[in-house]
């Protein structure tokens, strides 16, 4: 009687919890979450310190080219609020930051990365503040 019982338990672990999961992920990465692959001061206040960014070859610190700068760890979940493709940049938010950041798209998977202890972080845990409708820019309540 408990082979049956833990044959269907291990069913569920390695079958259809990674499908779950996965499913998730897609609906995630369909709100614009993205997850961050690199490691260090890569996320601006500034668009155009993240254009420098982009562009910076010497051996000279980032803090001596621009102002402002945040790191970005791998796996740190950001929401993705605007992307310029021209210059290759995403406007992102990311928790425990109350402005919006800039950085390389290229800094940014759509597939889940482990962060430093093995965990993938999830929006609910990421503390992400949403997008209103009143901080909108070009939404109003009143009508003309």
């Amino acid at each position: 009687m408990r082979i049956p019982i833990l044959s269907l338990a291990l069913f569920l672990l390695i079958g259809v919890l990674p499908a779950t999961l996965a499913a998730d992920y897609k609906e995630w990465v369909a709100q614009g979450y993205r997850w961050s692959s690199v490691s260090g001061l890569h996320a601006y206040l500034s668009k155009d310190d993240a254009k420098k960014e982009r562009s910076r070859h010497d051996k000279s610190s980032v803090s001596e080219k621009v102002r402002y700068a945040y790191y970005l760890r791998p796996g740190k979940i950001v929401l993705v609020i605007g992307t310029d493709t021209a210059d290759g940049l995403s406007e992102i938010r990311m928790g425990g930051i109350t402005s919006d950041l800039w950085t390389a798209t290229k800094n940014l998977s759509m597939r889940p990365v482990k962060n430093a202890v093995g965990k993938i972080e999830t929006p609910e845990t990421a503390g992400i503040m949403l997008p209103t409708a009143s901080a909108t820019p070009g939404l109003s309540s009143g009508g003309r």
